[in-house]
Formats: C-alpha cells, sequence, structure tokens
C-alpha cells in the first residue's frame, strides 16, 4: 500500500454528530470513526436506502455527504453503520481532513481520563500513567469529575474509574456509556494491571 492509500485508508476516532437521510424518517447518532473515505456511525436505528445523505457535525463545522453503506451491525439497542463517501466536495473535504489532522493530533498526546478520589493511588497512577506517555487528565472536586466525564468535544478515549466523589462506580461507568467512543475500565488497587489496562484500550491508528 503507498503513503497515498495510507492516507485514505487511516481510520481515527472522532467525536461528532450524525443524521442519515435515507428512503423513511431520518436517524441520528455519533461519529465513531473517520477516515478521508468513509466512517463508522454509531446510530439509533437503521436508516433504508442504497445511499443515504449524511450530515455530519465535528465541532463547529459541517459537511453535507452522499454515501454507501458497506456494513451494517445491529444489537438490541443500537446499530454500527458503516459508510463509504461518494464524491466530496472541497468544502467538505476540508471539513473531514480537519477532523481527522486534529484526531491524529490528540492521539499522539494518548490522553487519559483518571476518576478516582483516593489521592495516594491517583497520584501513584497519574505518574505512571505519564511515564508510559500517556496524558492523564485527573480532577480534584466531584464539578470537575463530571464536567470532565460529560465532556462530548474532548479527543479522550480512555477512562479509567473508580467509585469517586459520590458517584458510584456503576454511575460513572453510565456517564461514560453516553459517549460510545469512550473505553472505560475499573481502577483497582493492583495499579501496574490498571495501567496496562489503559494502555490496552488507548486507540490506535490504522
Amino acid at each position: 500500500m503507498g503513503d497515498g492509500e495510507r492516507r485514505l485508508a487511516l481510520r481515527v476516532p472522532v467525536h461528532g454528530s450524525a443524521i442519515c437521510y435515507g428512503d423513511a424518517l431520518p436517524v441520528s447518532g455519533r461519529i465513531e470513526n473517520l477516515s478521508r473515505n468513509g466512517a463508522l456511525l454509531d446510530i439509533a436505528g437503521t436508516p433504508s436506502g442504497a445511499t443515504l445523505e449524511l450530515e455530519l457535525r465535528v465541532g463547529t463545522a459541517v459537511a453535507r455527504i452522499t454515501a454507501r453503506p458497506i456494513r451494517v451491525e445491529r444489537s438490541a439497542r443500537r446499530t454500527k453503520l458503516a459508510l463509504q463517501f461518494a464524491d466530496l466536495s472541497a468544502d467538505d473535504r476540508s471539513v473531514i481532513e480537519s477532523a481527522i489532522d486534529d484526531a491524529v493530533a490528540a492521539a499522539s498526546r494518548r490522553p487519559v481520563r483518571v476518576l478516582d478520589d483516593d489521592h495516594s493511588r491517583r497520584r501513584v497512577l497519574v505518574a505512571q500513567l505519564a511515564e508510559q506517555g500517556m496524558t492523564p487528565l485527573a480532577p480534584r472536586t466531584p464539578l470537575a469529575a463530571v464536567d470532565l466525564l460529560t465532556n462530548a468535544q474532548m479527543a479522550v478515549c480512555v477512562a479509567l474509574l473508580a467509585p469517586s466523589f459520590g458517584h458510584s462506580l456503576e454511575a460513572l461507568e453510565q456517564l461514560v456509556a453516553d459517549f460510545p467512543w469512550v473505553r472505560a475500565t475499573p481502577i483497582t488497587d493492583d495499579v501496574d494491571a490498571t495501567v496496562r489496562r489503559a494502555l490496552h484500550l488507548a486507540p490506535t491508528l490504522a
């Protein structure tokens, strides 16, 4: 595969919203990952039609694209929809490429949310994550913790969670579940094992 083909095939986690217009009612969802020639969406329902009109919103930028479904994976509540883009306008291609470039820059920093109000354990965990080349984000107050977990614009795909700031582990996991691109794992007293899980969950650019 040449450099140009690799550039087209590069898939990265991108945080944004999507609306699919097919033969029936529009279906909305979130962008899970994005490449220069397609996208994977997490949506509620399945749009019908051999081609779809998409509205992809990343931050304040919007791209309106024609795409062809190439794979559908259904579960009880959600659908994963893989799409291949048709010809992109110059403006839409610029939106897609800017989103990918921003995601690549964010991934290179390998950010990870750390929710733990055990101060001693958090300090050791943050230090070990930083030693592994990750960028730990570790709030120290309940308000900062909730803001960190519910900020949809942050390019953070890994969350390490412990019962913290009056919230149970289950409550924190439920907050994270609203963002399908975030992979969560519990924090335990085995800090080395927790760091290994974070490294395993961190997305790779492929």
